[in-house]
């Protein structure tokens, strides 16, 4: 099924999710980890001070880029609740894209639940059977010990470590590492029995 305003946008399901495009509409939900300056620390992004500025947000960052095809983030609808709870997704690759970057953003109130691990699996699968990616990779941050967990486990591998600096830690020097998963690799590990 895909979502009838971007047609190019398929809505999944999780056991305890669905991820749809993000609205307008949704911007109370965002606000609230938005506005959690624990929750963007290493998201280059400002915290926001209040609802205007996350419906800015919501319209130049999500809706633009569905407008101009792009696959970007979704919106994680917990079923138990229909409450928005964070927002997962490639970081806006465009449809002959052969490789993308995911990331995740979970309010805090849904925290220790594994869901990283549950959306991981369906966003892997919708990058490399859906949208044919080659490859797929992830940035952690040194400090985010549950971050490498849901990774490891979908066979993601070590590529290489750097700094980064973040403006919204002062200008600090945060070492990172990034994980790739091939397609070749997803591929073999899924297919056997």
């Amino acid at each position: 099924m895909y979502d009838s305003k971007y047609t190019h946008i398929k809505i999944l399901v999780t056991k305890r999710t669905i991820l749809r495009p993000i609205m307008i509409e949704d911007a109370q939900d965002l606000f609230e980890y938005y506005s959690n300056g624990k929750v963007l620390k290493y998201i280059p992004i400002k915290t926001h001070k209040n609802i205007q500025e996350t419906k800015k947000f919501i319209s130049t960052y999500f809706i633009d880029n569905y407008n101009k095809k792009k696959y970007s983030h979704y919106a994680i609808v917990y079923k138990n609740n229909k409450k928005v709870i964070g927002n997962i997704g490639f970081n806006n690759i465009s449809p002959n894209s052969s490789e993308g970057e995911i990331g995740i953003c979970i309010n805090p109130n849904y925290w220790g639940l594994n869901l990283s691990t549950e959306l991981l699996g369906t966003i892997l699968k919708y990058g490399f059977y859906d949208l044919n990616l080659d490859k797929i990779y992830a940035v952690v941050y040194d400090d985010n010990k549950y971050s490498k967990s849901p990774l490891l486990k979908y066979n993601f591998e070590f590529s290489h470590e750097f700094t980064k600096r973040f403006a919204s830690l002062n200008n600090k020097h945060i070492k990172c590492q990034k994980y790739f998963l091939s397609r070749e690799i997803y591929l073999n590990k899924n297919n056997k029995g």
